[in-house]
């Protein structure tokens, strides 16, 4: 059985990216053979087993498909039509109307993957949510709640650990307030808001003040185009985009922060609030989706934008020592929560359920299987006659995928070679051993030991297939197959 991730696209460094690659680590420490294959690979992506959709062998039906689901794609549609057992991990897709005024193609984007969640209700057999906004928002498209669990992104803690870039930290340690917000250039980040806010407070109660907008503005470059003419139109200074910067930069933007401010309206989760958390730096968040959720209690979270509220929030938190530490304690306990051991063990934990009952289920049909093979068999033995296969062979074939030659499923199936070789012709050519191929095979099948028959009956048949007449047959076999 393989466990394989699947994503429209693996991106470098963004918090699904990485998500992904931190369960790729979980299932292998399980010890199951794990990939991830995606329409489009990011090229500074260095994990191994990382493969375009295109090398995926056929996938059998006991393998299992863990998709994330964040955008419309039509891989949404050939990964639900997959055999075999299909998790989703539910990331939220931003609402399109965000993206109207900005990008036609975003948000046709984004109205396709929304269609394509509701569409998608009851093709896969389990949900992973990664906020319980998340879970609340599948229910509403139909899901079955009883098939959905919560687990919040896993984020590698230990990565934050680096050594910062200490040209940022100079540069930004000037005795000025640094205030900061981490996250894509996107109109759902709400960046006019925190421009305006920061419009009020620099001009009104701090002058020594600048607010740093990480992150980069490709592909909504109207939105940004706007933001920079809303700048110049309010006339505020010391406001910075950095577009997009190393991991070191970002880390030392964290270290010279002294509030991160978020005033987004549409978050499956927020990553970066946790990054804010593991640097200490007290975080003023909005009221909206799962924002509160990923706060848990700590920080300050506020239902009111107005740019006088928002400032007084500001400089209360750069002013008042005891509330400052308050802030840093809460989010401190808050981080606990999203330590890699806990949110492992309790991903492994839903996987292992899940696999439990996979295998019930499979039980389940192969003893409705093995029953009907014995009412038949018996039935035409009182005829003077009986199946010319095992049972073994019959159970193996029942899961075959069409066109499919698993290698790899026959080797670990524990079958007799009798039984092994009349399986291993029906998975290659759909049809038992000619009387001329039993008797070709007859002394190996008696004689020789079941590793040293296997090996050489496979590779005999790989040969045959891979010849042009038998071109359309998929084998699915790997290079140490025999080196165990």
């Amino acid at each position: 059985m393989r466990i394989v991730q699947m994503v429209p696209s693996l991106n470098y460094g963004d918090a699904i990216g990485n998500y992904i690659i931190a369960i790729k680590h979980i299932i292998e420490d399980m010890g199951y053979k794990t990939a991830i294959y995606c329409n489009s690979i990011h090229e500074k992506i260095t994990e191994p087993d990382v493969y375009l959709v295109d090398d995926l062998d056929n996938l059998k039906t006991t393998d299992v498909v863990i998709y994330h689901m964040s955008i419309g794609s039509e891989l949404n549609h050939i990964v639900a039509d997959y055999k075999c057992r299909k998790v989703m991990i539910y990331h939220n897709i931003t609402p399109p109307h965000f993206f109207e005024i900005d990008c036609a193609e975003k948000v046709e984007s984004c109205r396709q993957g929304l269609e394509d969640v509701k569409a998608l209700a009851g093709k896969f057999d389990h949900c992973i949510a990664v906020s319980d906004f998340n879970r609340r928002d599948l229910i509403s498209m139909g899901y079955d709640a009883d098939t959905i669990d919560v687990v919040p992104i896993i984020v590698a803690l230990d990565d934050y650990k680096q050594k910062p870039d200490q040209e940022i930290i100079d540069h930004y340690n000037d005795g000025y307030t640094n205030i900061l917000f981490v996250g894509r250039v996107a109109p759902n980040k709400k960046h006019e808001d925190m421009i305006r806010a920061f419009a009020y407070y620099k001009e009104n109660v701090n002058p020594k003040s600048r607010l740093i907008l990480a992150g980069s503005h490709g592909g909504i470059n109207n939105y940004y185009t706007d933001l920079v003419s809303y700048i110049e139109e309010l006339g505020v200074r010391d406001i910075e985009f950095t577009s997009h910067i190393s991991f070191a930069g970002i880390l030392g933007l964290y270290k010279s922060a002294d509030v991160f401010l978020c005033l987004s309206e549409h978050e499956g989760f927020c990553v970066p609030l946790v990054e804010a958390m593991v640097f200490d730096v007290p975080i003023i968040a909005y009221d909206s989706c799962a924002v509160p959720e990923t706060m848990g209690g700590s920080g300050i979270v506020v239902d009111n934008k107005n740019p006088v509220f928002l400032s007084k929030v500001i400089d209360r938190v750069v002013n008042d020592e005891q509330l400052r530490q308050h802030m840093i304690e809460s989010q401190r306990k808050r981080l606990d929560d999203f330590r890699f051991e806990p949110l492992s063990r309790q991903f492994r934990e839903i996987l292992e359920n899940f696999l439990d009952g996979m295998k019930k289920k499979n039980k389940k049909v192969n003893s409705q299987y093995s029953v009907l093979y014995d009412i038949v068999n018996n039935r035409m033995k009182k005829s003077g006659s009986e199946i010319p296969f095992s049972k073994d062979v019959f159970l193996n074939c029942s899961e075959l995928a069409p066109g499919c030659a698993d290698v790899a499923s026959l080797i670990d199936s524990n079958m007799d070679n009798k039984s092994f070789f009349e399986a291993a012709y029906y998975t290659f050519f759909y049809r038992l051993p000619t009387p001329g191929e039993y008797e070709f095979w007859d002394i190996d099948i008696k004689e020789t030991s079941t590793y040293d028959f296997q090996k050489k009956l496979s590779q005999h048949l790989v040969d045959i297939v891979n010849s042009k007449e038998f071109a359309d047959i998929k084998i699915n076999v790997c290079s140490n197959l025999f080196k165990r």
